[in-house]
Order: C-alpha cells, then sequence, then structure tokens
C-alpha cells in the first residue's frame, strides 16, 4: 500500500504523532502495560516517518543526535507550548467538573435522582449553573480560595 501526503499532511501527522507520543509516554510510564506497548508503537512510527522528512522538504523538522534522527528541538519546544496548554486546559475544565459534580451530588433532590436514574446517569441541567459558578470563581481567583476545611 502506498499514501501519497502533501507536505503540510506530513507536518501534521508528524506532529500529531509527537503529542501522541508524549501522551502515551506518560501513561506508558504509570499505567498498565498496554500503555507502555502503544507508546513504543507509536515512537517507533515517529521515528520511522522522521526519516522521510527530506523528501517533504521538512528538514527543519528534523535533527541528527547520536547518528540517530530525532525531533528538532525548535520544533520539539513548540509542541511541548501546546502540550502545556493542553495540561492547564485540562487542569481547568477537570477541576472544574470534579468539584461540580461533588458539589451536584451533595445537593442533589429526589426529582433530580429520579431524573438521573430515566436518563441513563445523565446529570440534570442544574449542574450546568454549577459549573458555570466555579468557572467565574477560577477566572477571577484561581485556586487562591481553595483550602481544606479542619473538622473538630
Amino acid at each position: 500500500m502506498k499514501i501519497d501526503l502533501t507536505k503540510k499532511q506530513y507536518e501534521c501527522l508528524i506532529k500529531a504523532l509527537e503529542v501522541a507520543d508524549s501522551v502515551y509516554g506518560i501513561l506508558g510510564d504509570s499505567m498498565p502495560e498496554d500503555y507502555k506497548k502503544q507508546s513504543d508503537q507509536i515512537d517507533d512510527l515517529r521515528k520511522y516517518l522522521l526519516g522521510f522528512a527530506s523528501e517533504f522538504s521538512a528538514e527543519y523538522m528534523i535533527e541528527k543526535f547520536h547518528g540517530e534522527i530525532i525531533m528538532s528541538d525548535e520544533l520539539s519546544e513548540s509542541l511541548q507550548e501546546v502540550m502545556n496548554d493542553y495540561d492547564n486546559e485540562t487542569f481547568w475544565h477537570e477541576l472544574e467538573t470534579r468539584l461540580g459534580k461533588r458539589d451536584f451530588d451533595r445537593t442533589i433532590t429526589e426529582a433530580e435522582n429520579k431524573e438521573m436514574e430515566e436518563n441513563n446517569g445523565w446529570y440534570s441541567n442544574r449542574i450546568y449553573g454549577i459549573y458555570e459558578a466555579w468557572s467565574n470563581e477560577f477566572e477571577e481567583n484561581g485556586i487562591e480560595r481553595l483550602g481544606i476545611i479542619k473538622e473538630n
């Protein structure tokens, strides 16, 4: 099988594989063996495809390190910025969502509980107001007002 790619498609594929390799690499270091296996497979594919950079006039994407073709520092740094942005967005989204679900569960009514049972566990629309309250809190104050309440 032969796959024809444009230069833009090649660049996009390399960047996507680098991001996937980062995600699976992290999971492969701390989770079940399946993630490590997938991480290794993605890394092998990425290395293989980097070898075609010159055929796409994309030499800027690579450099040699100890005889091995690797992603250029410049490209790696730009993709690390993407991953940092992703991590930041994920952090705030997860924090808002988890605290919102916690607060909803603490205040759930009988009617909402019944509605959730009838809708395969989907939360009622009230949860969106709770999410918004947390979103506003974090926009205005970050984590400054979060703390642990010690019970007597």
